[in-house]
């Protein structure tokens, strides 16, 4: 399990929107060779059949989640693509944060993302 790069935001912001393409490490997207190493290489995953996806954030070091946050699948589902808004208090305190990508399939399945967003939340001024 690791982190993705952080992501830098402001306390008391609602931007900037996060948008996301969900992608399979082990299968190629259409044209390409696999490269483990190289994540455009990798296939959208298909979410067709996603009948939601959420982002889970908590502080580091807790396990007592601060919120979650529905994401809207963008058409085609088949690009894998999704977008959050972050809710009106969900940036309201400072600290650092992980998040992680849960996808509830429309038999009731679930899978988890299992590398994490590090999110770091800094006072304004």
């Amino acid at each position: 399990m690791a982190y993705y790069k952080d992501i830098n935001l402001v306390k008391g912001d609602d931007l900037p929107a996060l948008e996301i393409v969900l992608r399979d490490s082990n299968k190629a997207a259409s044209g390409q060779t696999l490269d483990i190493g190289d994540a455009s290489t990798w296939s959208p995953i298909d979410l067709t059949s996603v009948g939601a996806v959420r982002l889970k954030i908590r502080e580091i070091g807790s396990t007592t989640l601060a919120d979650t946050i529905t994401f809207t699948i963008i058409n085609p589902a088949t690009d894998g693509k999704i977008v959050m808004d972050w809710g009106s208090t969900t940036l309201d305190i400072h600290g650092d944060y992980e998040g992680e990508v849960e996808m509830t399939y429309d038999n009731g399945r679930v899978l988890t993302v299992p590398d994490k967003f590090k999110f770091i939340i800094r006072d304004q001024f």
